[in-house]
C-alpha cells in the first residue's frame, strides 16, 4: 500500500456531494467506512472516504489493483460485489489487505464517467458481519448512480475547460503554448490544429511550449507532443520546451522519449524568453 497518485483531475464536485452522502449511506447499512476509489493503471486510489468510528480507509490510500477488494466489483459483470466476512471468504482471507485493514463485512458497486467506463467503485466496510439486504444493494446502487452522474459533469466540465488552446503571442515572431491537464486524442488534434493555423498567420518563427502543468496518463502525450514539434519544425518554426515536470524528467521512458525531440530545452518561460533577448521586470 503506498500513496496515491495525485497526477490526475480534480475531483472537486465529487468529493464534495460524497461528503454529504456518506454519512447517510453509513447510517442506513449500518457500516462504519464508505469510500470511492478510482481505478488507475495497475492501482485504486482514494478519492475520498468517511468513516464513522475507527479509522479504516483514508483519502492518501492506494492499493494494488490485483490485491483490492475493489477488483472482485469490477470484474463482476453485475458490477457489484459483497462478502459478509472477508475473514474468512476463501477468496479473501488470506489477502494481505484483508489483514491490514482487520474488516469483514464488504460491499461494493461500479461508478462510471462520462465515457460509460468504470471511474471506480464506490465501497462501505465494517469490522463485524453483515447480511446485506436487496434493499441494502439498491441504497447504494441509487448513491452509486448520483456520484456516476457528478463525475460525469466534472468531466464534461474539465474537457470544456481544455477545449481551448492557450497561444500567449510575445512579438510578431515569438509566441507561448501554455499546455496544462490532460491531453486526450481529440484534444491533441485542436492543439496541433490551432497551433499550426496561428503559426502560419502570424508567421511565428518562435514557439515557446510550456508543459509545468501537463498531466500525463502514459506515454501518448509524448507521442502528440512529438507529432506537433515535427510539424512545426517542417514550417520553419523553431521550438523551446519549458517546465518539465520532476515526474516527467525522473520516469525514463518518457525521459528519453524527451530527448530525442528537435528542439531546445530551458527550466522556465523565462529562462527561454532570456534566451530570444526578453528581459523580465516587476512593475
Amino acid at each position: 500500500m503506498q500513496k496515491a497518485n495525485t497526477h490526475y483531475q480534480s475531483h472537486d464536485s465529487l468529493i464534495e456531494v460524497s461528503n454529504k452522502l456518506f454519512k447517510c449511506l453509513a447510517q442506513q447499512l449500518d457500516v462504519n467506512t464508505a469510500y470511492i476509489a478510482k481505478k488507475e493503471p495497475g492501482y485504486m486510489d482514494v478519492v475520498n472516504a468517511y468513516n464513522r468510528d475507527r479509522e479504516i480507509v483514508t483519502n492518501d490510500m492506494s492499493v494494488e489493483y490485483k490485491e483490492s477488494n475493489c477488483k472482485y466489483v469490477l470484474e463482476n459483470e453485475a458490477g457489484i460485489q459483497y462478502f459478509t466476512n472477508l475473514m474468512t471468504n476463501a477468496n479473501t482471507a488470506e489477502r494481505p489487505i484483508t489483514e491490514k485493514l482487520q474488516v469483514k463485512a464488504f460491499l461494493g458497486v461500479s461508478i462510471y464517467g462520462s465515457s460509460g467506463e468504470p471511474f471506480g467503485t464506490l465501497c462501505v466496510m465494517d469490522e463485524e458481519e453483515r447480511q446485506f439486504s436487496n434493499e441494502d444493494v439498491t441504497y447504494i446502487r441509487t448513491i452509486a448512480d448520483v456520484l456516476s452522474f457528478i463525475i460525469e459533469l466534472d468531466e464534461t466540465h474539465e474537457d470544456i475547460d481544455l477545449l481551448s488552446v492557450p497561444i500567449i503571442p510575445i512579438s510578431a515572431d515569438i509566441a507561448i503554448l501554455a499546455l496544462q491537464g490532460k491531453v486526450s486524442q481529440s484534444r491533441a488534434v485542436k492543439i496541433m490544429d490551432d497551433t499550426m493555423g496561428y503559426a502560419v498567420a502570424e508567421q511565428i518563427k518562435t514557439i515557446i511550449i510550456d508543459i509545468s502543468e501537463i498531466v500525463v496518463k502514459g506515454d501518448e502525450f509524448i507521442e502528440h507532443l512529438n507529432r506537433l514539434v515535427a510539424a512545426l519544425n517542417l514550417m520553419g518554426v523553431s521550438v523551446m520546451l519549458s517546465g518539465v515536470p520532476i515526474h516527467l524528467a525522473a520516469n525514463e521512458a518518457i525521459s528519453q522519449a524527451l530527448s530525442t525531440l528537435d528542439l531546445q530545452y530551458v527550466k522556465s518561460i523565462e529562462d527561454a524568453l532570456g534566451l530570444l533577448g526578453y528581459e523580465l521586470t516587476e512593475q
